[in-house]
Order: structure tokens, then C-alpha cells, then sequence
């Protein structure tokens, strides 16, 4: 009995001393939430395709995965609570920081005088798209480039027009 309070004890201030980056201490256990949300991300005119293979279930939080057995490139899957969409982007080697995103090919889409980076859920404009947790039937727009308020609204129409498979 003394071993295992020591052990126990041990385990205790190790956890204390070097939490680590254990992403289920982040979020929610798997299938506390089954949650289903649209996304396109527009770079410069070009929708990036997620409906290829290497884009599919990269993450047991949140990822994009085949619906009945077509690959389905819009519609995210989210399976456990407080999982943010930059948990997805991550998950499939991609990235939004410092004003840039950065596709899993390491190209940079960087904010200038010319060009913007805008996030839009269910059509709102957001200054932060990387936190946020996304809620089921949400619409989310990631959009790069130097789009006029009317392209804007025929890309967010873009988005309310697909259907979100459940």
C-alpha cells in the first residue's frame, strides 16, 4: 500500500510539473458532441478542395470525412465539446497566424495593403476564427484576396447553398 501512494503521488506532482499538450486535457472526450457545420476557405478566387483523402479524418475531434462513401470536402464533423477550428486546420497541416494562412504546402496567403484575410460565420464577419468552437449548422467563410462587399455576399450565399451532411 506505501508503493502505490507513492506512486500515486508521483503521478500527482508530474502532472502538476509537465502537463504537456494532451489535446484530450484541452478538449471534451470523444462523442461528447456530434455537432456538423459548412466550410469553404476561399484563397484568392480558389476554393481549397478538402475533398481528397489526405484532408479526411486527420483528427478524432474535428475533421472533414466521406458521406456516404462520396468524400464530402465541406462538411465538418466535430465529436467532443470546446474543440476550435484551428484544432481542424492543425490537424491537416494548415494554419492561420500572424495574419497569414498557411496551406499544408507551406504556401503563405499574407494580409497587405491590397489583400485581406476575413473569417465569416453564418455570415458575420469575426476578427477570430482559430478559437472559435463551431456549433452545429453553423456556416463558416475563411476569405483571402481583395473581394468587393458584393463578391463577398455571393461567396457567403455559396456557402448557405451547401448542404451540411449528417
Amino acid at each position: 500500500i506505501p508503493a502505490i501512494i507513492g506512486v500515486i503521488a508521483i503521478s500527482i506532482v508530474l502532472a502538476i510539473a509537465f502537463p504537456g499538450n494532451n489535446a484530450s486535457a484541452k478538449f471534451g472526450m470523444i462523442g461528447s458532441a456530434h455537432e456538423h457545420a459548412a466550410l469553404i476557405v476561399d484563397l484568392n478566387g480558389t476554393n481549397i478542395n478538402f475533398a481528397q483523402p489526405k484532408y479526411m479524418l486527420r483528427s478524432n475531434y474535428i475533421h472533414m470525412e466521406n458521406h456516404n462513401g462520396t468524400l464530402d470536402g465541406t462538411t465538418l464533423h466535430k465529436h467532443a465539446t470546446k474543440v476550435p477550428i484551428g484544432e481542424f486546420l492543425k490537424s491537416i497541416r494548415m494554419d492561420i497566424s500572424n495574419g497569414c494562412f498557411i496551406t499544408d504546402e507551406n504556401k503563405h496567403f499574407c494580409e497587405n495593403k491590397n489583400l485581406k484575410l476575413r473569417y465569416y460565420i453564418n455570415g458575420n464577419e469575426t476578427k477570430d476564427i482559430m478559437n472559435y468552437v463551431l456549433k452545429d449548422n453553423d456556416r463558416i467563410l475563411i476569405l483571402y484576396g481583395n473581394q468587393s462587399s458584393t463578391e463577398i455576399n455571393h461567396k457567403i450565399q455559396e456557402l448557405n447553398n451547401i448542404t451540411i451532411n449528417k
